[in-house]
């Protein structure tokens, strides 16, 4: 069994291979080791619908930090509402 020699042993790590690596483990790990092989059957496709799978999920984190606050505010005011009702007992 052959010992795996790394490319570039280093001892620091950049930010953007840290964001490489939590956006992707496996993409990180392709990243740092070129092999120079052919793609085995169906690594295409699979690679297709990984990036697909990622664009999908970003898309719906963008969305959500992106939504207006509105609903959530509305929710609030009507929870405190129905909380002041109940504690403090004021009539309808």
């Amino acid at each position: 069994m052959g010992t795996v020699v790394r490319p570039q042993s280093r001892r620091y790590v950049s930010a953007g291979e840290l964001a490489d690596y939590a956006y992707c483990p496996r993409s990180h790990y392709y990243r740092t080791h070129p092999d120079g092989r052919t793609p085995a059957e169906g690594a295409l496709a699979r690679e297709r619908a990984g990036t697909s799978y990622h664009a999908r999920t970003i898309g719906a984190d963008r969305r959500w930090a992106e939504a207006s606050p509105w609903p959530w505010v509305a929710a609030l005011a009507v929870g405190a509402g129905l909380l002041a009702l109940t504690v403090l007992r004021w009539p309808l």
